[in-house]
């Protein structure tokens, strides 16, 4: 059966609608894994990426803004958001409610990069696994990136396409061997048990990797 790809499945109502789709409970809980995984998240980035005031990340895939919010609150960054739905980059101007953050639409995104924008680290979290194309995303992103940048990834090793006729569909794509391909990995990892919810606990990893030499 043809799968029609639906983006529209990421445009809430409301803030906490946006939630729920940006941390399904997955065995735990969208308030849960809000309070305990994105603490994590942002102290394995410090361990790798040294953020400053001058540091400008991209938050490929930023929701309404739940890791660049706390980036900015730790280290001062600039974060450019970029995310398919309109409707979660709106919340996310309302949810971060920093002037060293804004969130745009990938084709806004691609027009920025033309013209010479280039970024010291990029994030992807949760959402590789959602996206169309994923290897044309991830040659968005290498494109964005300063030569020595680095992309940080949390993510699905399989695929939930958002579609109108199963809502997520697995088109086959290992997303960790798509990245491997395309980046040069540096350190791979996953979450510990603790911020680990229980229905994804042999299906997800985290990694950082570094731009291929050309």
């Amino acid at each position: 059966m043809p799968l029609t790809y639906h983006p529209e499945l990421f445009d809430a109502r409301t803030v906490e609608e946006a939630r729920a789709i940006i941390l399904t409970g997955e065995g735990s809980t969208t308030d849960e894994r809000w309070k305990t995984e994105t603490p994590f998240i942002c102290d394995l980035i410090a361990e790798t990426i040294a953020l400053t005031p001058g540091s400008t990340v991209v938050d490929y895939g930023c929701g309404i803004g739940r890791v660049a919010k706390e980036l900015i609150a730790r280290h001062g960054c600039r974060v450019i958001g970029v995310d398919i739905s309109a409707v979660m980059r709106a919340m996310a101007a309302d949810y971060v409610q920093s002037d060293r953050f804004a969130a745009v639409a990938p084709d806004m995104f691609d027009g920025l990069v033309a013209n010479g924008f280039r970024a010291d680290a990029a994030i992807a979290i949760w959402v590789l696994q959602h996206c169309l194309a994923p290897g044309d995303d991830m040659s968005r992103i290498n494109a964005a990136l300063k030569p020595n940048a680095r992309l940080f990834v949390l993510n699905n090793i399989y695929r939930a396409v958002p579609t109108r006729e199963q809502t997520w569909s697995n088109d086959g794509i290992d997303i960790k061997a798509t990245l491997d391909r395309n980046f040069q990995a540096l350190r791979t990892g996953k979450p510990p048990e603790e911020v680990t919810p229980r229905d994804l606990k042999d299906i997800i990893f985290w990694s950082f990797y570094a731009r291929k030499p050309a």
